[in-house]
């Protein structure tokens, strides 16, 4: 019985000394750690990694909380304070850290270390973002996009991240991803670059009245701003929307007031919404600012042309429309257009031999 007692003895003292040394392992790493963040010298922080290795080496070991937290936070550091990874590693420091906070987030005893695995988080935070930015800079798209897709997944509010993942998804052409973060930085701090850039996108995805509706936006928000609102007005001349050309050049008008393509296009858009008075206005604009425009004059005898021919009884109408429509034609002989127009002119006032001259010229040009 005595020899089965002491044999049992042993045994004990066999299974205590080993978990006496791990502890003790386990203690020194703290302190290594504690002595580091004190003092910030690398070498006790190397000294803190080599405990815990040593520390980590069954499956018990590996399994354990104080392990683990420990571990984390050793590593956690390293991957901020090494960010380029000059020291040696046997793996990458943040997926050990992510592996032992798997263990360590799953445990009971997790709730009495809150502050332990807040600096952990925090520490892999800062790591992920330099990774990020050194990425960015670096021109390695893809792997700065993974970077800041976690940083998204811990902080979704973040601004500085929302405009990077717009700008990555935009560059890799993600145009989907890329539209929602604008569409996120234009709700967090609107400016009119990403109301323009948005329009882009959507029209670089085939979506004209998505891109219209972000630009009508972005001039309401912005009304000073001329790139909004001069690429509206390109999208709506291509859609041939009258209307809509007639409001915003108009708005254009107070930014720049003797421009004489926007005068003339606001000319054209109210004659073609059937506001005559306006478009002579407009046209008169254009002549106001270059009396030997082409198109101004040969606009506002065309207009008045038509007017005559609506209601033969203006006879003083078409007086005015021939001073236009010849100005025009001195301005340019060869331009057809204000010859055709003089020719139904002098049709209808029955001046044959001037309606022959034009048709001389008409039939000259173009045989020509």
């Amino acid at each position: 019985m005595k020899g089965i007692f002491i044999f049992l003895f042993f045994k004990i003292l066999l299974f205590i000394a080993p978990l006496q040394a791990q502890t003790l392992i386990t203690k020194d790493a703290m302190n290594s750690f504690a002595k580091y963040s004190a003092s910030k010298e690398l070498k006790d922080l190397e000294t803190a990694r080599k405990l815990i290795d040593d520390a980590y080496k069954t499956k018990a070991d590996s399994g354990g909380f104080k392990n683990n937290l420990i571990r984390g936070l050793v590593y956690s550091t390293l991957a901020r304070v090494d960010s380029n990874l000059k020291l040696k590693y046997s793996g990458d420091p943040v997926e050990v850290v992510l592996h032992s906070l798997r263990f360590v987030n799953a445990s009971k005893s997790a709730s009495d270390a809150e502050a332990e695995i807040a600096h952990i988080n925090n520490q892999l935070k800062h790591s992920y973002l330099y990774r990020a930015n050194t990425s960015f800079k670096e021109r390695r798209f893809n792997e700065a996009l993974k970077y800041f897709v976690i940083l998204d997944s811990l902080d979704r509010n973040t601004y500085a991240i929302n405009h990077n993942l717009a700008l990555l998804h935009q560059e890799l052409g993600n145009y989907e991803q890329s539209v929602f973060y604008y569409g996120k930085l234009i709700a967090q701090k609107p400016k009119p670059e990403y109301y323009l850039v948005l329009a882009n996108l959507y029209e670089s995805m085939g979506d004209e009245n998505s891109a219209v509706r972000t630009l009508k936006s972005g001039s309401e928000a912005f009304p000073q701003n001329r790139d909004l609102v001069f690429k509206l007005i390109n999208i709506l001349v291509n859609r041939n929307d009258y209307v809509e050309i007639a409001k915003f050049t108009e708005r254009a008008l107070k930014l720049d007031e003797f421009n004489i393509n926007l005068n003339y296009l606001a000319g054209f858009s109210n004659e073609m919404t059937g506001n005559n008075l306006k478009a002579e206005e407009y046209y008169k604009s254009v002549l106001n600012i270059n009396p030997n425009n082409y198109e101004g004059n040969y606009a506002l005898g065309l207009l008045y042309l038509n007017l005559y021919l609506r209601d033969t009884s203006k006879s003083n109408v078409i007086y005015v429309s021939k001073y236009y429509l010849s100005k025009a034609n001195e301005i340019d002989p060869n331009e057809l257009k204000s010859l055709t127009s003089l020719a139904i002119l002098y049709n209808h006032t029955g001046d044959k031999d001037e309606l022959q001259k034009i048709n001389n010229r008409i039939n000259q040009l173009k045989l020509n």
